[in-house]
């Protein structure tokens, strides 16, 4: 269900305003049924994740709703960490943030929501109700305790320095707060399927008739996985929190090649080219694109001409 949700807000926040049947197609080329992209739309309107445009019969049109626009903002800022860090741009300040809350029985519905959108922030359980976090993020937890009237219930500290006996430096700290093995094992696989399609890409050879809108979408497919993954399962944590054979290096390094493979198949699908840019507005693909120095060995008939 959250994969369904993400994917249908990501569509609509590229789009900016996206007509039902026009998200019920392109969903489905990423293997959801017109039903479920419906029901879920729906769903998402009712709940303040998408806004329905337009008060006519016919064809429904959404936009972002204020609850889906936290999301894509949220999403942006741990992308944008992501990037940094895997770049070697931002370099850890050793400040955690830590939080303490105490919420009672009877508000159990709020505690489980505010302790689920701190794992989405990148937070992770120190131990029972404190949570950890390597980058400043006061103000939106702030803003948290605030949404769900958890004022008083909640403690937000800075510290330089925690110490778990038994475990020598920030490393180990690290993978005892956050359980980053699956993860890695995540990262390792969708590394392997990356190679595997840029492996694809280089046997095709020049004059060949090539499924452009195909292969547009497989890599659009390898793409929205990674975004997933950073959304919903990364905590985006500085190099120095992680192992030095960490594979989501490797993904970041992949993530230019797709991304310079989506490039080249754009004048091939003007009609979904607005799904390559991620979020309207959103200049973090654009540093994607000036960052790869390399060539992704292919090159497909007519480029040069259709450019």
């Amino acid at each position: 269900m959250a994969h369904t949700q993400n994917l249908i807000l990501r569509i609509v926040a590229q789009r900016g305003e996206i007509g039902g049947a026009e998200l019920a197609e392109i969903a489905q080329k990423f293997g959801l049924s017109p039903d479920a992209v419906r029901a879920a739309s729906n769903r998402m309107a009712r709940t303040g994740l998408l806004e329905k445009v337009g008060r006519g019969r016919g064809n429904a049109r959404y936009k972002v709703g204020p609850k889906g626009q936290a999301i894509v903002d949220q999403f942006i800022v741990k992308l944008v960490h992501w990037h940094m860090a895997l770049e070697g741009q931002q370099a850890w300040d050793g400040t955690w943030l830590v939080v303490a809350f105490s919420v009672p029985e009877e508000q159990r519905v709020k505690r489980d929501v505010f302790r689920d959108r701190l794992v989405e922030m990148g937070f992770g359980l120190l131990s029972s109700s404190v949570w950890l976090s390597p980058f400043d993020q006061e103000a939106d937890v702030a803003a948290l305790v605030g949404e769900l009237d958890l004022d008083g219930m909640a403690a937000i500290l800075h510290c330089d320095h925690i110490q778990m006996p038994g475990l020598a430096g920030v490393g180990e700290l690290a993978r005892s707060v956050w359980n980053l093995e699956p993860l890695a094992e995540h990262y390792r696989d969708i590394n392997r399927r990356i190679e595997a399609f840029m492996a694809f890409l280089e046997q095709l050879g020049p004059g060949g008739e090539i499924d452009a809108e195909a292969v547009f979408f497989a890599a659009m497919d390898l793409q929205n996985e990674v975004m997933e993954m950073i959304l919903t399962e990364d905590p985006c944590l500085p190099p120095e929190l992680l192992p030095s054979d960490w594979p989501g290096q490797r993904t970041h390094e992949l993530a230019h090649a797709v991304t310079a493979a989506i490039d080249r198949l754009e004048h091939v699908s003007e009609r979904y080219e607005y799904l390559f840019h991620l979020i309207q507005g959103m200049e973090v693909l654009e540093v994607f694109r000036a960052g790869f120095e390399g060539d992704v060995g292919f090159h497909w008939p007519g480029v040069e001409e259709a450019r």
